[in-house]
């Protein structure tokens, strides 16, 4: 059965080529998987047309990436983790700074970019994953549900 995103058809075709891609225990996820990377690259994608940072839904794969690049950059914003965000991460998970010789603690000053990252990273992603959801909450879809897109908490 094929997946519509307001009126774009993604075949069963498409969504069979793309399963190579996504490792899972069974066909059933394994396609799931596919069909779910296939319907949020085409959500980014046409709200990247929308905004004008792609001049044809059949441009390049290579010019398709950039345009997805751009609308995130410039739709998702996440702070950059401060002191006190550090701090608290470094005391709620002091087994994961451990020194594997010694079983000492490492300083959080030595750890602190590392935990920086981190969590810019994980927020980045929760930013991303809701950013998704907005879209899919906009979006005429049929034949597929992004979870978590019907909570009236993503808005």
């Amino acid at each position: 059965m094929p997946i519509i995103i307001n009126k774009k058809e993604i075949s069963d075709d498409e969504v069979h080529a793309e399963m190579q891609h996504h490792q899972a225990d069974s066909l059933d996820e394994a396609r799931h998987k596919a069909a779910q990377a296939l319907v949020v690259k085409e959500l980014l994608l046409q709200k990247a047309y929308e905004e004008k940072l792609l001049n044809s839904l059949d441009d390049s794969e290579e010019a398709k990436e950039k345009a997805i690049d751009a609308l995130l950059k410039a739709e998702v914003k996440v702070p950059a983790a401060d002191d006190v965000s550090c701090s608290r991460y470094y005391e709620q998970n002091q087994q994961r700074f451990m020194d594997k010789k010694t079983g000492d603690l490492l300083p959080l000053e030595s750890v602190k970019t590392h935990i920086q990252n981190y969590l810019h990273t994980r927020s980045l992603q929760t930013g991303i994953s809701q950013y998704i959801k907005i879209l899919a909450r906009q979006a005429k879809i049929a034949g597929f549900e992004i979870e978590g897109s019907d909570n009236p908490l993503v808005q």
